[in-house]
């Protein structure tokens, strides 16, 4: 929507505008110039406080609102004065520029503070890199300037020429004030001010300027120019009136176009200008000598040394909490970095493992590395293991006397269940030690703070990752713990999966031994070993006799209990590096390697039979199932299926006749036949 300026704006800027070019040309005589400028400043004036006021009213933000009011507020003031200048003229009838009246002069310093106190109102979008003192030291070299110039070109002449002080008093005060102002427009539009158009303080920086050039104007101009002045005041006047209609567009609506952030800049030339002047000022006044204005020049100018030399300290003390704070980023960038680094080494390496052992301990070494920074740091992997339930065990531990815990074990009941349901349910708890988290027990080595992640996935609890230090973490690194204890466990329980899968593709899931699959793999390779050693490999297969009766007369479930104890029995007869499989079934095969005969397969042979005599209680009933057993041996020549081939048919030699028998195939060896035993 296209914006439309009000009215009562579009005629005053109308009617100012008009006025700048009448005093530019002096057009009508100064009787013409001085009563229309009278008559009209009260107009004007009121206008721009009406639109201001306008403007106000209809901001949203509570900055606008307060900008808007005060400008109105200065405007109301200097329509006052303008007023009472106006009656003053009418009933006096002379026309004499500048008025002296002391009401009027103390109004426009009144119009002033409304002025500053609207600048300082503007709340700031992006903070000017110098502190706030730096800021308040860059007003004061200006001021001081602007007051040191206002002295020896307005002032100390005036009071030479009149015999009162009160007017070249006000005009000082008047003129700092205005300066101040200006500059203190331009900082905000470098710094940024929100709420408030930047455009329109940019417009008010001119208007303040102009104002200046009024004051000086009337001072310097002979009467015959003093419309020139007057022309300065309607530019004023109608910058001012520019401004609040630029800011009344943007409050209702009609933004600026959007404007690349302000450049921040380390320091400001502006003081450094400031100080130039006043001491070419102090320059120009030596060379006419000391006198009754040039001291204050020189007050004046060991003053302006004063404030740039404290300034110069606290932009120098600025500077180098800057630098530390610079030096902390940068070194918190690259502990970030090598962090992300060793999380990457870690994903890598976790990727190209399938066992538990190395993911622990490739986790437990990125751990230690994350937490290299902190004094003392150690990290742990602790779970409870098959082979020791009854126990916490620490896996794998690295960094600061990682051999110290190694291997550890703490009883399960010293672990709180509070503490170990909190684990469960994914918390990672960071406590004072060990025993603030009420673990106790002698495995506990020191008592330091202790950071617990714990490593799961789902329903899957695959254990605890312990970080220990002096100090409690910090938050960056734990952050990043927090991602290795992800990656970790999503790394076990992809192995926890493959495992559970392999098992299921190599055993028998009825009694946990391995399946045919499994066998072949163990059989080519006792085999191979076989042809190596020239040592002869065993292969014992057996049928249970009687146990389809089992089936048929107590049912399904009792003959998978019977398979259940046989399959334990069989593993108490062999070593551990021989093989039990189920082929299905009754029937199940012995592997026996590194034989030094046939004897050494006859000795297996012989406790399978006894262990199998043994009569079983299932369901209260006493059930037997002798075995018979079928042995065959080779020296690694024969293929797998031909050595069961062999052994199925030694089998059935055992089992014509009768239970609790075995046979060895006639053919073990080149130079033995045995056909029984």
């Amino acid at each position: 929507m296209r914006y439309r300026t009000p009215p009562v704006a579009t005629a005053a800027l109308t009617l100012s505008g008009i006025w700048v070019v009448l005093h530019l040309t002096g057009a009508g005589g100064w009787q013409f110039q001085f009563y229309g400028y009278r008559v009209c400043a009260p107009l004007l004036l009121l206008a721009t406080a009406w639109v201001a006021g306008r403007t106000g009213w209809l901001a949203a933000g509570r900055g606008a609102r307060r900008f808007s009011a005060l400008v109105a507020a200065s405007n109301v003031t200097m329509t006052a004065g303008s007023a009472i200048a106006l009656v003053q003229a009418v009933t006096t009838g002379a026309a004499v520029y500048p008025t002296d009246n002391p009401v009027i002069q103390v109004l426009d310093l009144v119009a002033l503070l409304f002025t500053l106190a609207a600048l300082l109102s503007v709340p700031v979008r992006v903070r000017w890199s110098a502190s706030g003192v730096r800021l308040g030291l860059d007003m004061a070299v200006v001021l001081v300037t602007a007051v040191l110039f206002c002295w020896y070109f307005f002032v100390h002449p005036a009071f030479g020429a009149t015999d009162g002080t009160f007017v070249p008093v006000v005009v000082l005060i008047r003129t700092c004030g205005l300066l101040v102002a200006v500059f203190a427009v331009l900082r905000l539009v470098l710094g940024g001010a929100a709420e408030v158009s930047r455009r329109a303080l940019m417009i008010w920086a001119g208007a303040g300027v102009a104002v200046v050039m009024v004051t000086v104007l009337q001072r310097v101009l002979p009467g015959q120019y003093l419309h020139i002045a007057l022309a300065a005041w309607a530019l004023a006047v109608h910058l001012g009136l520019w401004m609040t209609v630029l800011q009344h567009r943007k409050v209702t609506g009609h933004t600026e176009a959007a404007r690349p952030a302000p450049v921040q800049r380390p320091t400001s030339l502006t003081p450094y200008v400031a100080v130039a002047a006043a001491y070419a000022l102090l320059v120009t006044g030596l060379f006419r000598g000391l006198d009754s204005g040039s001291w204050p020049l020189v007050a004046g100018a060991i003053l302006l040394t004063g404030l740039v030399m404290t300034r110069q300290f606290i932009g120098l003390r600025d500077n180098g909490r800057l630098v530390v704070r610079i030096d902390a980023g940068m070194r918190a960038l690259r502990e970030a970095m090598e962090r992300e680094q060793v999380l990457s080494d870690l994903g890598t390496g976790l990727l190209t493992t399938n066992d538990s052992a190395e993911a622990h301990r490739l986790a437990v070494r990125a751990a230690a590395a994350l937490v290299s920074g902190c004094p003392a740091a150690r990290a742990a992997i602790i779970r409870v293991t098959p082979e020791d339930p009854e126990n916490w065990t620490v896996l794998e531990a690295a960094g600061v006397r990682a051999e110290a815990v190694e291997g550890i074990r703490l009883p399960g009941e010293s672990v709180p269940d509070e503490l170990l349901a909190r684990l469960s349910a994914g918390e990672v708890i960071a406590g004072l030690g060990p025993t603030a988290l009420g673990v106790t027990g002698p495995a506990v080595v020191d008592d330091r703070p202790v950071t617990l992640f714990p490593l799961l996935n789902g329903t899957r609890f695959f254990g605890i990752l312990a970080v220990a230090a002096e100090e409690p973490l910090p938050g960056d690194v734990i952050e990043s713990l927090r991602t290795l204890r992800t990656q970790v466990s999503l790394a076990l329980d992809s192995v926890a999966l493959t495992e559970e899968l392999t098992r299921r593709a190599m055993h028998d899931m009825l009694t946990g031994l391995g399946n045919r699959a499994l066998l072949w793999d163990r059989m080519a390779a006792a085999l191979a070993r076989a042809r190596r050693s020239g040592k002869p490999v065993g292969v014992l297969l057996l049928d249970l006799n009687g146990f389809k009766p089992v089936n048929d007369t107590y049912g399904h479930d009792a003959g998978d209990t019977l398979l259940k104890v046989v399959a334990e029995r069989l593993k108490t007869c062999v070593r551990t590096e021989d093989t039990v499989a189920r082929l299905g079934g009754d029937e199940f095969v012995v592997l026996t390697e590194d034989l030094a005969d046939v004897g050494g397969a006859l000795v297996v042979a012989e406790r399978v039979v006894r262990a199998l005599d043994e009569p079983v209680t299932v369901g209260g009933h006493e059930l037997r199932t002798p075995a018979s057993i079928g042995i065959a041996l080779t020296y690694g020549s024969s293929a797998p299926d031909e050595v069961l081939r062999d052994a199925d048919a030694a089998m059935y030699v055992a089992k014509r006749r009768g239970g609790g028998c075995y046979h060895v195939h006639g053919t073990a060896t080149p130079e033995t036949a045995l056909d029984s035993a």
